[in-house]
């Protein structure tokens, strides 16, 4: 009985120190199925983020695409990335220079070549600007350089043009226009102007002139944005649209004081003459005759026939200045001498009744026959007064009263 309890006893012994080997080798065990499982758990993870993370981003450049497909090409900047502009014809005729220098050393620099078409882009646009205010000397000046020192540089400015640059396709758009460094095409300079007038009010004003005939409620709408960009030609012509020029449907004074008070800020000379006349006659505005005088003595002096015609008939009738009749017969025949009907009918008038203890019939007859042929009336009643050798009175009849002028296109050309 005590060797079965030692028997026993023994193989309790045998189980309990089997029994921690056993939990051991069981506590690994979970141990390392537990960290494979969350290591396979992490790598799914990271896949997943990966996964996601891409095609996040493949979205993202889709969408890039997407846009980038759909948004409308911006244009090339008007600036080449390395210099500025010209700003001055000084600065201009510099740059020209250095382009050069270089050429002559080495021919096939594309650089320079392309500075001197960049030159010939800001020429244009000053020539276009001068011409909007008026100013035709210097626009006159500005093109014989351009085609002087310029004269190679047509095609590589069309090239700029192809890219996008605005400046470019406006200038493109004046050189096929008129001939100029390239061959004259109307079709394609219309084109030119037109895609500029995007942003350009010069370009805008000619897209107006290359539409006026085909489709002129276009042609309006370009003409008044380029008036809004403050194009003065531009302003100008809406300006006479609100007096019932250009088939207008009706007339709106003050609508043409707005735009001509913009125009003739500019200097323009013909806005400045209009403007005047409706200070003169209080249309649109109250009367404001000195202001009106100062306008038609700009506008006369920087040759604008209507505001030398008024200005004469101002001087006649000593309406806010002092009488003056050799101040009026000066301005009178200038107007005269440039085709103004008006003015050849006042001019042979004042000579038919005498400026002051002065008359002369033969002068008198030369441009009262040129008003009669070209639409003015009453000149056949002075020429029959002075056929009768009868020197009218001053206040015979209403046709020896002076013939003023609105403005517009009043010379007959």
């Amino acid at each position: 009985m005590k060797s079965a309890w030692k028997a026993i006893c023994a193989l309790l012994m045998l189980c309990l120190a089997l029994a921690p080997a056993y939990v051991i080798g069981q506590t690994k065990s979970t141990v390392q199925v537990n960290a494979t499982a969350k290591l396979a758990a992490g790598t799914k993870a990271k896949s997943s983020a990966r996964s996601k993370a891409k095609a996040k981003g493949k979205a993202k450049a889709n969408a890039k695409a997407k846009a980038k497909a759909t948004k409308p090409l911006r244009p090339a900047s008007s600036k080449p990335s390395s210099r500025l502009d010209p700003v001055d014809e000084k600065s201009l005729d510099a740059e020209v220079a250095a382009a050069r220098r270089i050429l002559t050393g080495k021919p096939g620099d594309i650089e320079a070549a392309d500075r001197l078409a960049r030159a010939s882009v800001v020429l244009i646009d000053w020539v276009l600007n001068a011409e909007a205010v008026g100013d035709t000397a210097k626009a006159r000046r500005l093109t014989q350089k351009l085609g002087k020192d310029l004269n190679d540089t047509g095609w590589r400015v069309q090239k700029m043009a192809r890219k996008g640059d605005l400046k470019a396709r406006q200038a493109a758009g004046f050189l096929l226009g008129r001939g100029i460094l390239l061959k004259q095409d109307p079709e394609k300079s219309c084109a030119e102007f037109l895609a500029a007038a995007e942003q350009l009010a010069p370009a805008g004003w000619h897209a107006a002139q290359c539409l006026m005939e085909a489709s002129p409620g276009k042609a309006w709408e370009q003409m008044e944005r380029a008036a809004q960009r403050g194009h003065a030609a531009a302003q100008e012509w809406m300006g006479r649209r609100c007096l019932g020029e250009f088939d207008a449907r009706e007339k709106d004074f003050a609508c043409a004081r707005t735009y001509l008070v913009q125009s003739a800020s500019t200097g323009r000379s013909r806005a400045q003459s209009l403007l005047a006349y409706l200070l003169i006659s209080g249309q649109g505005g109250p009367v404001d005759l000195s202001r009106a005088i100062r306008l038609y003595k700009v506008a006369a002096e920087q040759g604008d026939v209507n505001a030398q015609n008024n200005l004469g008939e101002i001087n006649e009738t000593g309406r806010g200045v002092t009488r003056n009749l050799d101040e009026a017969m000066r301005w009178y025949e200038l107007a005269a001498e440039k085709g103004l009907p008006s003015a050849q009918f006042n001019a042979g008038r004042l000579w038919a009744i005498g400026v002051g203890d002065k008359k002369d019939p033969a002068k008198a007859r030369a441009f009262l026959v040129q008003a009669e042929g070209n639409g003015i009336p009453q000149a056949r009643q002075v020429l029959e007064w002075l056929d009768r050798q009868k020197a009218p009175e001053r206040d015979d009849a209403p046709a020896l009263k002076p013939a003023t002028t609105l403005g517009g296109d009043a010379v007959k050309n």
